[in-house]
């Protein structure tokens, strides 16, 4: 048998010079173009090896659902385009200087398709590298919508993009709210819908981080105390739509389920409720839908003006309720 300790010895002074090749000065750290990109490789090779093992067991939605690749290119308009480049602007001077440069995702689709693993990098982002995680670790449907979005990214023409993102004169809001705040995609809210009071508390809480949506954390962190004002003047209206018909979420709404402590939906969210809770009435049904799951998944970690209270109300909603009262409030 031959002896191990000429292996130990070798063994323990790799991981010795592995501890002490930072500490020599010799890595090349420079980003300035030409250099060698043999340490890019090295932790590009790292990065790529830990998505997949991290990815692995992620389970994948239902990626095709309407709304989906528009909402994700919205916020890709707004945040990732820059770096990343579309189908009608290359990267940003800034982002092509970067040593490593940010991939035209568009190409490198091909090479990262599992949506698992796009699902990963988007949510984690990669250190070392310009791409952040998702602003809100909680979010993970925005996540996908980016993910259904980037799957269809290779195949898109520049009219489908300038379609899908407003791009041109249209501000961030518009892209995915409507010119008037009319509600323009699937799953998001209208704006024209609430006050002026409300829709800028809502700003400030997405601003400041206490609600919850990587979407409108990035939005909101751009914004002044007084674009914030003058967003909410724009969109925001002191009207109430009334409801039509009576049936299973118009019993709830008006009536509450005392008998599992849910007060009515209307006490808060009617005619006569203060102008800073939200009005329900006319909004978009899967944006209810998906709120109403989102505070019975995260509770008061949802953020947002009373938020505590919500995640108490709907413990005693079903799933049948909330689609009643979705599909009541909705338009």
């Amino acid at each position: 048998m031959r002896p191990l300790k000429p292996y130990i010895v070798g063994a323990v002074g790799g991981v010795l010079g592995m501890a002490l090749l930072p500490l020599s000065g010799l890595l090349p750290i420079s980003a300035a173009p030409g250099q060698a990109t043999i340490v890019d490789w090295y932790f590009n090779m790292a990065a790529q090896q830990a998505i997949t093992l991290r990815s692995l067991g992620t389970s994948v939605p239902d990626i095709d659902e309407p709304g989906m690749v528009e909402r994700g290119a919205g916020h890709y308009e707004m945040v990732c385009a820059d770096c990343h480049g579309s189908p009608i602007m290359p990267p940003q001077q800034l982002a092509r200087d970067l040593s490593p440069a940010p991939p035209i995702l568009a190409d490198r689709m091909a090479q990262w398709h599992p949506p698992a693993r796009v699902f990963w990098t988007v949510k984690h982002g990669i250190r070392r590298t310009a791409m952040p995680g998702w602003p809100s670790q909680m979010r993970d449907d925005e996540v996908w919508d980016m993910v259904a979005f980037l799957q269809q990214l290779p195949q898109m023409d520049a009219a489908t993009y300038a379609d899908l993102t407003l791009s041109g004169p249209a501000n961030d809001c518009a892209r995915c709210h409507g010119e008037n705040g009319d509600g323009r995609l699937e799953g998001v809210p209208r704006l024209d819908l609430q006050s002026p009071a409300y829709l800028e508390a809502a700003l400030k809480a997405f601003r400041d981080g206490t609600r919850q949506s990587g979407t409108m954390i990035a939005a909101a962190r751009r914004l002044t105390d007084a674009e914030i004002a003058d967003l909410a003047q724009r969109y925001g209206k002191e009207i109430e739509m009334a409801p039509s018909a009576e049936d299973k979420g118009a019993n709830i709404a008006r009536s509450g389920i005392p008998e599992r402590d849910v007060p009515a939906c209307d006490s808060c969210h009617g005619a006569a409720a203060r102008s800073d809770y939200p009005r329900l009435t006319g909004q978009d049904a899967d944006y209810l839908r998906s709120q109403l799951e989102l505070f019975a998944t995260l509770g008061a970690d949802r953020g947002g003006h009373n938020a505590h209270i919500m995640g108490e109300v709907v413990r005693g909603l079903t799933p049948e309720d909330m689609d009643a009262l979705a599909a009541w409030y909705g338009r």
